[in-house]
């Protein structure tokens, strides 16, 4: 029996090109190619030949940990929520803390062994370490991997408050305590970074801790946990996210360590708005796909009123929903990388790749990523990227859904929850989240 498709022809990549030509009908071809604020061509179609032949998976998971993210202010609250959360179908929890607290109160009636858990703390809850010494790092049973992480990023706090807790030198001390090395990079595309830049920036970030931990002589046996957000550039996210394994496998041949890598996703706020706010759904559900099968380990979709409202039930559990959507309506838990071989996401992600790693070594020669933050040069290329894509906001290139395109004229207005603001730090100047909507 003859095989399916075998009396078809291939098409050539010049092939096509011709019949595009033909039916453009004197149009120049070149204007459909988009270049992009990466600083690369996208062009308007692929096939096979923009791609290697030996494309393969390069993540083997099929699913990932539906996420509640929780701001610890009040133990007993925060306990509550997490519960409420797992009962509704959540499968992981990210706490963040930045006090002191009682531990014990909120994990209560949480079997961490069972789930995904974060612990995002600053030097203020450096107790919380010592508090979970018996659920840090402990292999789950089921899966066999690290499902409970405590996290202290001292360059991430650097970057967000502008200054050290007490110094470099004794900050960076805590990561001799962690048994993994966490990377918090959401900061960069919140604050308005372009992909190539926050891949860049990623890496170099992560590079700092390679270089302490390996001069400590404290690099083995280590897990790389990077945390990102996730914009609306669908394609370009879920290229971000394969082109990042690509990098931290290129970055740990230089180290000749082979430590696995968790990443954790979660939706973008720079994109959402207090106007309109359901639409808030929309947008974070195409970023949840993004992040999905760009191959994310574990994910938080924030509530579509997170930007002007606090935690409530409603709007956590149309959270969660999002994700038993894309799992059980969408199947996008069922195959693995299912990205693989698509000519243009493969092109992509190797296209971005290609930029970071150029990006990456141009801070290096800068002398690494706190010497660039020192200088400025990070939070100056993040500016500009931030006013690149104000601009094509402000001039309705890009398009907000009831902010600067189809304005509700009736709708009651929101109140924005207050926000730090300030860029001065007494070191540098600080790197903040921004919202587009805050443009208009």
């Amino acid at each position: 029996m003859e095989k399916l498709f075998t009396e078809f022809k291939g098409i050539t990549n010049e092939q096509w090109k011709e019949q595009i030509i033909k039916d453009l009908k004197g149009i120049d071809f070149n204007t459909l190619t988009w270049h992009t604020q990466n600083e690369f061509d996208v062009k308007p179609f692929y096939t096979a030949e923009d791609i290697a032949d030996n494309t393969k998976p390069i993540f083997a998971h099929l699913d990932w940990d539906i996420c509640e993210r929780i701001e610890v202010t009040d133990e007993k609250q925060a306990n509550h929520q997490a519960l409420q959360a797992l009962q509704k179908g959540a499968s992981g929890l990210v706490f963040y803390i930045h006090k002191k607290i009682n531990t014990a109160l909120l994990i209560k009636d949480i079997s961490l062994e069972h789930v995904y858990s974060e612990f995002i703390i600053s030097n203020d809850a450096l107790h919380v370490l010592s508090d979970l010494k018996n659920e840090y790092g402990k292999i789950n049973s089921f899966e066999e991997k690290i499902k409970c992480f405590v996290s202290i990023d001292p360059i991430h706090l650097f970057a967000y408050y502008g200054e050290w807790h007490q110094s470099q030198e004794k900050d960076l001390e805590t990561l001799k305590k962690l048994i993994h090395i966490p990377v918090n990079a959401s900061l960069y595309q919140e604050a308005g970074s372009n992909q190539v830049n926050e891949l860049a920036f990623a890496l170099a970030h992560c590079n700092e801790y390679f270089n302490y931990l390996n001069e400590a002589k404290v690099l083995s046996d280590k897990l790389i946990h990077v945390t990102f957000s996730i914009g609306g550039d669908f394609f370009t996210e879920i290229a971000k996210l394969r082109a990042l394994r690509k990098l931290m496998n290129l970055l740990q041949e230089q180290y000749q360590t082979h430590f696995p890598l968790h990443i954790h996703c979660k939706t973008s706020q720079l994109n959402k708005s207090e106007k309109d706010a359901y639409t808030n759904l929309l947008r974070s559900t195409t970023e949840a796909m993004s992040a999905v099968i760009g191959g994310t380990d574990s994910l938080s979709i924030s509530p579509y009123d997170d930007s002007f409202s606090e935690a409530n039930e409603f709007s956590s559990r149309m959270a969660i929903n999002q994700h038993h959507i894309l799992k059980d309506e969408s199947y996008l838990n069922k195959v693995e990388d299912i990205a693989t071989g698509s000519y243009y996401i493969e092109s992509l992600s190797e296209q971005l790749a290609e930029k970071a790693w150029l990006k990456f070594k141009e801070l290096e020669t800068k002398g690494g990523f706190i010497a660039s933050l020192n200088s400025g040069f990070i939070q100056e290329t993040i500016e500009s990227d931030f006013n690149f894509i104000s601009k094509t906001y402000k001039e309705n290139k890009a398009i907000l859904i009831g902010v600067n395109k189809y304005q509700n004229t009736t709708e009651t207005k929101q109140t924005l929850k207050k926000r730090d603001v300030s860029a001065n730090g007494k070191n540098i100047k600080r790197i903040l989240p921004k919202r587009l909507t805050e443009l208009f």
